[in-house]
Parts: structure tokens; sequence; C-alpha cells
């Protein structure tokens, strides 16, 4: 008998093995068993993590199934304190992002022979951003914008804010010529108030605007 022939026989002999031993897990199952995925099922006579009762058959690769059922339940326990959130410490947290740098854009065609538009301009965006209100008080707070600008030409940012997005009010402009942050402190506001704010670049003829946000100003009582 040929070699070949011998490892043909050992690889169908071994398949016929885990065909009957899979053949014989399948039939040992007992009590009323649900079927749970692929390759075990849940009997409801045990009891399992989480609270849940069922047991496995030999075939274990429900087990995993289980344990997930189980930490799943355990969720439904889980209490978030959300009065982090009212805390004055927290509210006076206020966010300064960095510019890393403005993205490049590449080649109109990557194309084309190399060299042959070096000489055409890069397409250059102006973008506004509506910073998160910070120091937020009875009736002051402090607005915030990063605006990204292509070049050193000047631009005009105001603030538009009101107590609906229909923005009623807006503060002084402010000449920028760089990227960057600009903050512009309001007062006047309304104790125990809503408001809406949005950034707004003017550009010679365009206009950008930045994305709303909300806030709402501190109660007398809060600040005692």
């Amino acid at each position: 008998m040929s070699k070949k022939v011998k490892i043909f026989i050992g690889i169908v002999l071994g398949i016929t093995v885990i065909i009957l031993a899979f053949t014989y897990l399948g039939d040992s199952d007992t009590g009323d068993a649900v079927p749970l995925g692929t390759g075990g099922t849940l009997s409801s006579s045990a009891t399992v993590p989480g609270g849940a009762t069922g047991a496995f058959t030999p075939g274990q690769a429900g087990v995993s199934a289980n344990e997930f059922s189980g930490l799943l339940s355990s969720i439904n326990t889980i209490s978030i304190d959300t009065s982090i959130f009212q805390n004055p410490a927290y509210r006076a947290l206020r966010d300064y992002p960095v510019l890393l740098g403005t993205d490049t854009i590449g080649r109109i065609n990557p194309f084309a022979p190399i060299g042959s538009d070096s000489s055409t301009p890069q397409n250059e965006v102006l973008a506004t951003q509506t910073l998160a209100v910070g120091k937020v008080a009875t009736t002051t707070a402090e607005f915030g914008a990063l605006v990204t600008l292509p070049d050193t030409a000047n631009s005009s940012l105001v603030f538009q804010y009101g107590t609906t997005d229909k923005f009623e009010s807006a503060t002084s402009p402010v000449t920028i010529t760089k990227t960057g942050t600009t903050l512009t402190t309001v007062t006047g506001l309304t104790p125990g108030t809503k408001y809406f704010v949005q950034a707004v670049v003017v550009r010679g003829s365009s206009t950008t605007l930045g994305g709303v946000v909300n806030f709402t100003t501190t109660t007398a009582s809060a600040t005692r």
C-alpha cells in the first residue's frame, strides 16, 4: 500500500470519528432544551450567571453566549450619577482647541506629468467652528470660535445669539487676520435662561457660519 493511500485512509477515518463524536454529543441532551446558537442548547433546569436559568450540553460552544447574557443583564443594575454636570467646577471647564494645521490639497490631476501643474494654486478653505460657551454666570458668558483663514486678509467675526435660534442679538464685530481661537465676553443676559449662539465670519462678500450651540445662564440661587 502506497504512502498516499495510507494518508487518504487516515483522513477518512479522522473525519468519520469527528462526525460520530458530534452525533453522540448532539443526542445526549437532557431536559427541555431550547436552541441557543450553534453548538449548544439551553435547558431551563439549571442556574447560570446573571440570574438566568439553563444548562449546556457537552458541546460547550454556547458557554460564551451564556456568559454574555449574564453580563448584559447586569448592565440593568448600573446607575450613572449625572450630578457632576451641574457641579460649578465642571461647568467652569472650557475647551481651548489647538489648531494642528490646515489640510493641504494635493495635485488637481495626479496623473499629469510631474511639474506640469506645479504653478496651479492650491484651494484654500475658510472654516468656522462655534465653541462651547464658557464662564457662564447669571448675566454673563464667554463665547468662542475657532476660525481657519486661508491668508492674512482682514475678516470680521461676530456672534449672533438669542433665546431662540432666530438670534435676536449679536456681538460687536472683531477683526481677525490669522487662524486661531477668538473669545468674546457677553453681558446683559437673563438669569436662568437658555440661549443659542452661532459664530459668523464675514470676509468680503462671503459669509461663513459656524455650528449652533446652546447654554443656560445660572440662577441667582445657584451662585450662593
